[in-house]
Order: structure tokens, then C-alpha cells, then sequence
């Protein structure tokens, strides 16, 4: 496996922190693995708890828990806190597993309405924890009239974006194929300079070129392709070709391997760089979780055993990013029905 980084955009505390890189020589299992890893699995802070003390404005309070429970929050210590379903306080609330926080504004009653901005009015009891948005003040929050009161107490918790989205530290992860792409120069030269110009204008990412000095095409950027298939597309007057003039295809190794180009945007909670180091060392321990679950004798004495609908046994493996469900949600009898 090669990793190499073609383009960062840093913007520190803020969204839109752009990463691009390649990751060559991996399987397509291993790469989407990674990139669902990275949406869904890394941990980060968010505000799990609202308590409206005092609500005198026009939005109820079910409305700014919902708004307040959205907003990003700076989760580098995330690292240091425990998930609460781990926490020796088995979850009730402690300096190891939870932050809390306050937000009071009123408006002055000599003044007709104030924004109230979540950057300026959000208090945490911890320096290192702070809202995180692309704008000055922050998000807005909502507008108060003249001599309106909101006051509130927070609770925030790590958690991963399993459990709800508003733990996700990415605005997007996207992953493609490295394009492999043969032209067929004995095809173009029977088509005709005109012709050619004209299958040349049809790529909408201007992947190829046409030459004028040996009027032949030419692969111009190859990493631009997005695998469109507008280049094979046999539509006149390209219906009628007695050969391809191009094949187009992701890009494999002897091994069976590919190439991929990600790009991964942060919201602002985690640097960029940062996440993609969290989510290869959860994905690290998820394979170390299966490593060691093949290796124990499921005979032994002590091992926890379960059925799996009429299937024969099978060993609990315990899982620490679970999320707490249900023993109704647990029953997978239907898939074996």
C-alpha cells in the first residue's frame, strides 16, 4: 500500500479543510472500508444534552436542542474522554466521559432585536472545546426581541456518527477509481482530422487532446477522467466504427490491486489529516477485534457463546464502538428463513 497526499487546503478551526490523496495498491474492499470508517467511526464531541432554563423567544424548545445539538464542536480531546457506555460511572455523567457547557443572552430592552451567534454566546467548561463554523461569529442561532430571554445548560459527550449524524467529522468522502486509459491510434487515423476534433470535444473533462502537427488524440489528463463513458458512447457518428478508439478502465496491478484518489473534506471538527489517521487506527482495532476472535478456541471454557438463527454458534466478540440496542434488535432469525 502507497499513500500520497496531492493537494491539502488548511483552514484550522474551520470547515472546508480540503485533503487529496492517493492510495495505490489496495484492494477495493480495503479503500471503501476507509472511507466508510471516516463518515461513520471516528469519534468526536457533540452536545447530547439540552436543558431550557429560560426560553422567551419565538423558537420553541424542542427547536434549540435540535439547533444546538448540531453544531460542531473542536474534538481533539476526544481522544482523552471515554465513550460513556465505558466510563467507570457507568455512563452517568463524569469529568472523563462528559464537558458541559452554558449559553444566558437577553436582549436589552432598548433594543428592537439582537442575533444571538453561537460562537459568542456559548460557554464550555473546557479550553480545548469550542464551536467550530466557516463564519466570524459563528452559527446563528436564533434572533431575540426587545427584552427576550434564552438560557440553557449542555452536556456533551463523544460518541460516532453511527449513533447520530451530528458526530460525523466530514462533510464529504469521495472515492474513485485511478483510470487506466488506451487509445487506438489505427482508429483515429481512419476517422479524419475533423472527426476526430469533434469525438476529442465530446469528453466533458477535457481528458484528451487533439494534435494538430501529426493529427492524431492524445491522452491529455488522465487523472481527470470520471469513467463517464462518453468517450465509448456509439452514438452517430460514432455509431458505425469497425473498431473502439478507446478503452477505458480502472487501473489494476498484476496483483489484482487498484488505484484510488480520495478526497476528504472536514467540518471543521477534526484537521483533515487528522481524521484519516483516527479512522486507520479504528479500522486497525476492528481487524485486530476479528484477528483475535479467529484465534480463540470457541471449545474453551469461559468463551460466551450465541445462535445466530439456526446457525450453529457463534462467540460474542465484544465490540467497544457498539451503540446499546435492544434484544429485539439483535434477533436475526430472518436472515436465515
Amino acid at each position: 500500500m502507497k499513500v500520497e497526499i496531492i493537494e491539502c487546503i488548511k483552514k484550522e478551526h474551520a470547515a472546508g479543510e480540503t485533503l487529496v490523496f492517493k492510495l495505490n495498491e489496495v484492494d477495493s474492499s480495503f479503500a471503501n472500508a476507509l472511507r466508510r470508517v471516516m463518515l461513520a467511526e471516528v469519534p468526536t464531541l457533540g452536545i447530547e444534552s439540552v436543558t431550557i432554563r429560560q426560553n422567551t423567544s419565538v423558537l420553541p424548545d424542542e427547536m434549540i436542542a435540535h439547533r444546538m445539538g448540531l453544531v460542531p464542536l473542536f474534538s481533539e480531546k476526544a481522544k482523552r474522554l471515554n465513550f460513556p457506555q465505558d466510563c467507570s460511572c457507568g455512563g452517568g455523567g463524569c469529568p472523563d466521559c462528559q464537558i458541559t457547557g452554558s449559553l444566558r443572552v437577553e436582549c436589552p430592552s432598548n433594543q428592537h432585536s439582537m442575533q444571538v451567534f453561537i460562537g459568542d454566546s456559548l460557554h464550555i467548561d473546557d479550553e480545548e472545546v469550542y464551536p467550530v463554523s466557516a463564519e466570524e461569529h459563528g452559527i446563528w442561532l436564533v434572533t431575540l426581541g426587545r427584552s427576550q430571554v434564552l438560557d440553557l445548560h449542555v452536556v456533551i459527550r463523544k460518541n460516532i456518527a453511527k449513533t447520530h449524524a451530528k458526530f460525523m467529522p466530514v462533510a464529504t468522502v469521495a472515492m474513485r477509481y485511478a483510470p487506466d486509459i488506451l487509445l487506438n491510434p489505427n482508429g483515429f487515423q481512419s476517422l479524419g482530422k475533423e472527426r476526430a476534433r469533434e469525438w476529442v470535444a465530446r469528453c466533458p473533462r477535457n481528458v484528451f487532446r487533439f494534435v494538430e502537427r501529426t493529427g492524431m488524440v492524445e491522452v491529455q489528463d488522465e487523472d481527470a477522467c470520471i469513467f463517464c463513458r462518453e468517450c465509448t458512447a456509439q452514438e452517430p457518428p460514432f455509431d458505425k466504427l469497425p473498431e473502439p478508439l478507446v478503452f477505458v478502465r480502472p487501473k489494476k496491478n498484476k496483483m489484482g490491486y487498484f488505484d484510488f484518489t480520495f478526497t476528504v473534506e472536514s467540518t471543521g471538527v477534526l484537521p483533515v489529516l487528522q481524521i484519516v489517521y483516527d479512522a486507520v487506527a479504528v479500522l486497525r482495532k476492528k481487524l485486530q477485534r476479528v484477528g483475535e476472535g479467529l484465534m480463540k478456541d470457541p471449545n474453551a471454557d469461559g468463551v460466551k457463546m450465541r445462535t445466530i438463527g439456526q446457525a450453529p454458534t457463534a462467540q460474542v466478540v465484544p465490540n467497544a464502538d457498539a451503540v446499546r440496542r435492544g434484544a429485539e434488535e439483535d434477533n436475526l432469525d430472518f436472515t436465515m428463513q
